[in-house]
């Protein structure tokens, strides 16, 4: 065995394995770092390599993962192996038999190494073997090997003859432990010691001696390995020059992302557009600059500038190289935009929307004008519920009529991510009431959990009804969201919805129940849409909230406004953390493990016979008035506080009536009361759900 495989004093080295590659999408770079940087420390440690930290650097031309506080042999393993039964390993005076000698000079030790284990119901002797890590340079090659066979990304491409995987062809592959260079194979790439600076600022091949050198190197052939460096790096230059313009950036995290990952040396330089375009709509601008071109905009006092920042992957030498490319290649897409935004101002969004019978909203769900006709019905019924004399009435049928005319648009057509606000647009010019042009503006509002809410009234039930008519509609033809399957984005509609009720004085069933009815489909759907609610619900709630709490505050979540959820949740928080938690629990599920699911019956007082049944009896009719009217505002804690004065009157009828009495009217009325503390209970919280503290 060789000492050194534990030794913790050894020097630490670093590995370092580079996936040198074609130009890989942004995308895949900014969501898979650390979905990378989980593979590789879970393939080492399977390899039982001893390091310290694992970093995982990317930019659009290579994968780098390094290892640091490597150590160099690998984790010695101990392996226990077991013998024959004490019984035959040992003689009356305790000494080794000759089975137990042999058992331990076939697994080269000494007699008096050997240990005894219960297995079973019998003793073994066992030998302890200790198997020393190898060098972890003879190792390596191999989990690099499988690292790079593990990766993935959301779309996966083969190249030539060859039958791998990755997101683009792999070009070279750079392989060290230390100072030595790992031997390797993937996809007939042989590695080396060798990389590539930046792919026209630098020349040839770059020989690394050590690890430690390899990003230095990199920076000084124009390649800044790392994504956050050259994140703030960008985000400097864009504030600099925004600052000599007398100007902001427009706040844009995600192209920031995007950008970082376009590039391996980032230079920041200055471009304009002429100033005639500044009459176009200013979101449109910015999709143009930032859709296809990735250019960051430019305001002043709060409007668009016609000037913007090019994010370059070259030298500042070439600047006015890039910059003429770049305002060359922004007036021709804005030239495009312009031409479409005029063609579209010569047809109003009324007359669009006869065309709408001819564009597909899905093949199971009719067109976009079916849509709108439901739409229409769900939204004069989400008026008169929630918002009579709010807003004129006719403002949500017209909004609704008009949802869906901007994808006929030519600008929508190019620049889809503008379908809800080139709506408001267009409607402003049109002439068209300004609660209802931006009401079409708020329409798929929120877009994400914690994004913007509508703020009218009318872009709040447009948006309702068009989250309601997507909810009941896909699910009436089957279409339910499965695993990580969600094609039409009906998890975050359903929470958009869920966000957008807290507050209102209206219950998932209601709106459900009345747009199931509306579009005349199954009574049934009702079921799977609960199940699917439930589900949005226990994922929020379970942020904050115990699982256990959770569970019970769900119950008949579908038949109680969305507020009321959260005051549930804290007068159950409060509960648990209660010295009276238990003694609750206690009684409460008696009854809950002793009336047997569904049963119903009526309580007959004059059927009582014991002073703890009257008793019980009295104190539930006194507070059940009150109970039901703290329910019914969402007073939970109030709820609880009387319901809870039960507690002694429930102990009492348990310890001296006997419930399941030989007589049947007897035994049923004893149930009945039972029964209906129970159904109480439930409009409290599902108490058999709660854990005992």
């Amino acid at each position: 065995m060789n000492d050194n495989s534990t030794d913790i004093s050894q020097t630490p080295i670093q590995l370092l394995l580079e996936i040198g590659t074609e130009e890989i999408p942004a995308g895949f770079l900014s969501d898979g770092i650390a979905r990378i940087e989980e593979l590789a420390s879970g393939l080492l440690k399977e390899a039982a390599v001893v390091f310290s930290e694992v970093k995982v650097y990317a930019t659009p031309r290579r994968i780098a993962i390094i290892a640091d506080g490597v150590r160099e042999f690998q984790e010695s393993k101990v392996r226990e192996v077991f013998g024959p039964p004490v019984s035959a390993a040992y003689d009356a005076e305790g000494n080794p038999t000759r089975a137990a000698i042999g058992f331990a000079a076939t697994h080269s030790i000494d007699a008096g190494q050997l240990s005894r284990q219960t297995k079973g119901k019998g003793q073994y002797i066992v030998a302890r073997i200790e198997q020393p890590g190898l060098l972890v340079k003879d190792i390596i090659g191999g989990v690099f090997e499988k690292i790079i066979a593990a990766i993935r990304f959301p779309k996966m491409m083969r190249w030539a003859s060859l039958d791998i995987k990755f997101a683009r062809p792999i070009c070279w592959i750079t392989a060290l432990c230390g100072n030595e260079p790992v031997n390797l194979n993937y996809g007939g790439v042989e590695s080396a010691n060798i990389t590539y600076g930046h792919r026209f600022l630098s020349e040839g091949a770059l020989k690394l001696k050590y690890v430690n050198h390899y990003i230095s190197i990199l920076k000084s052939n124009f390649v800044i390995l790392d994504q956050n460096e050259r994140k703030e790096l960008i985000k400097k230059q864009v504030a600099a020059i925004a600052k000599e313009k007398n100007a902001t950036p427009v706040d844009d995290e995600a192209l920031l992302e995007t950008v970082t990952y376009l590039v391996e040396y980032p230079v920041c330089i200055a471009a304009s557009f002429p100033a005639e375009f500044l009459n176009l709509p200013p979101e449109l601008l910015i999709s143009v600059m930032r859709g296809h071109q990735k250019y960051f905009a430019l305001k002043r006092d709060g409007d668009l500038i016609n000037q913007f920042i090019v994010v370059s992957n070259t030298l500042k030498e070439n600047e006015a190289t890039v910059c003429a490319g770049a305002e060359r290649v922004i007036k021709a897409r804005l030239e495009d935009a312009k031409f479409y935004y005029e063609q579209d101002l010569q047809v109003k969004l009324v007359d669009r929307i006869e065309s709408l019978k001819g564009i597909t909203f899905h093949d199971k769900l009719g067109s976009l004008y079916d849509k709108t006709e439901r739409l229409e019905k769900i939204i004069s019924y989400l008026a008169e519920r929630l918002y009579s004399n709010v807003t004129e009435s006719s403002y949500f049928k017209m909004a609704a009529k008009l949802s869906k005319t901007s994808l006929t648009t030519g600008v929508v057509r190019e620049f889809t991510e503008l379908q809800d606000i080139m709506g408001k647009h267009y409607a402003l010019e049109n002439g068209i009431n300004k609660e209802i042009a931006e009401a079409l503006n708020e329409q798929y509002m929120p877009t994400q959990s914690g994004r913007k809410l509508p703020e009218t009234v009318v872009g709040r039930a447009l948006s309702l009804a068009d989250k309601l008519d997507n909810i009941v509609s896909f699910f009436s033809v089957g279409l339910i969201p499965t695993g990580s399957e969600d094609p039409f984005a009906l998890r975050r509609q359903a929470i958009g919805l869920i966000t957008m009720l807290i507050g209102r004085n209206v219950t998932l069933k209601e709106l459900f129940d009345e747009t199931i009815s509306i579009l005349g489909k199954d009574p049934g759907l009702i079921a799977p849409i609960e199940v699917f609610f439930r589900a949005r619900l226990e994922a929020m709630f379970l942020r904050g909230y115990a699982n256990d709490e959770v569970q019970a505050a769900l119950i008949g979540f579908m038949e109680i406004p969305l507020s009321y959820l959260d005051n549930r949740l804290d007068m159950l928080r409060d509960l648990k953390n209660s010295g009276g938690c238990n003694d609750f629990l206690f009684a409460f599920k008696r009854i809950q493990n002793i009336v047997p699911d569904g049963f119903e019956g009526e309580v007959n007082p004059e059927l009582f016979i014991m002073d703890e049944e009257k008793e019980l009896w009295t104190f539930l009719t006194d507070i059940k008035y009150d109970i039901t009217d703290a329910i019914s505002k969402g007073d939970y804690k109030s709820a609880y506080e009387k319901i809870s004065t039960l507690i002694a009157p429930i102990n009492n009828f348990f310890d001296k009536v006997l419930v399941m009495d030989k007589d049947e009217r007897q035994r049923l009325n004893k149930l009945a009361l039972l029964s209906e503390i129970r159904r109480m209970s439930n409009k409290l919280a599902d108490v058999s759900k709660l854990q005992e503290r």
